[in-house]
């Protein structure tokens, strides 16, 4: 995103939206998918056979259309939790990385490990890695309407033991306009794993420098599933996120946000996600003349 020496309004605005972006990570990029499975145990011979549990694969991802600037990036650490029907997960730590190539180029990397508590059974490792390239083609800072859009081709690198392979692939379309103190943004995509989705965020910065943002993300399966369609698992699943971030330094934001499923839980939603961390701007260093 585009950062500049502004004054204290706009620097948390810009430095809030930075955090802002490692809060999408950590509620919605990707998520929310099925719980984590247990762990393989071997099952008692005399014991009744026990059907597995399955849940609709869904997807979201939420992001700005806001512009890097070159040569500038960020770098992030933060804790999620996760509470569903008959578990619960942690992601601990939540790594966030992100750099502006160009004024409309800049990549990101999103790594978090995880542990899990489902039915009795744990687990931990690797949690879905997400790596993205966001392409800025209207810069919301630099026309007179400040509306922007953005394109964001993904690359999912999902967690050991995906049922459908590991690697999978979103292609989110994101807008954005601003009106300060307020701006709104939203994304609407396709996920290669059988999911389209969308969700909008509304965000207001107060004049001591703290932002707050409203998401709200819905995703809608497409795999078709006899089972599923049998039992009454539904297709689509809405989250509500409200969260809030503030400038601790110039270069530095601390964020935290909360959120739960408007949909069925005993479908694979939750009852309840946080999530919260600190998000770190940096430069590249200029050559001394």
């Amino acid at each position: 995103m585009r950062v500049r020496s502004l004054p204290l309004l706009g620097a948390a605005f810009v430095v809030a939206s930075m955090a802002m972006t490692t809060t999408a990570a950590a509620q919605g990029r990707g998520r929310p998918k099925a719980p984590k499975p247990p762990a393989t145990t071997t099952p008692d011979p005399g014991a009744a056979p026990v059907l597995p549990v399955t849940f609709r694969q869904f997807g979201s991802w939420l992001d700005d259309a806001s512009a890097p600037t070159p040569g500038e990036g960020r770098t992030g650490i933060g804790v999620g939790y996760w509470r569903m029907s008959g578990g619960s997960q942690i992601d601990v730590p939540m790594i966030d990385l992100g750099y502006g190539f160009t004024d409309r180029i800049q990549a990101s990397a999103s790594v978090p490990f995880y542990r899990t508590s489902f039915e009795g059974a744990t687990s931990r490792g690797l949690d879905d890695v997400y790596l993205s390239v966001k392409y800025t083609a209207i810069d919301p800072a630099s026309n007179d309407s400040q509306f922007g859009l953005a394109v964001s081709p993904v690359m999912e690198v999902l967690s050991a033991g995906a049922s459908d392979g590991r690697v999978h692939f979103a292609v989110p379309v994101s807008v954005e306009l601003r009106r300060q103190p307020f701006r709104v943004y939203g994304s609407a995509g396709y996920f290669t794993r059988g999911s389209v989705f969308s969700g909008g965020a509304i965000e207001w910065v107060s004049s001591s420098g703290l932002a707050f943002t409203g998401a709200l993300t819905q995703s809608y399966s497409l795999k078709e599933d006899a089972l599923l369609d049998a039992l009454g698992i539904g297709r689509q699943r809405v989250d509500a996120t409200a969260g809030v971030a503030y400038a601790i330094v110039e270069s530095a934001a601390a964020y935290v946000s909360v959120g739960r499923s408007l949909s069925s839980l005993e479908e694979g939603g939750t009852s309840l996600s946080l999530a919260g961390g600190v998000s770190f701007r940096f430069a590249r260093a200029r050559a001394t003349p």
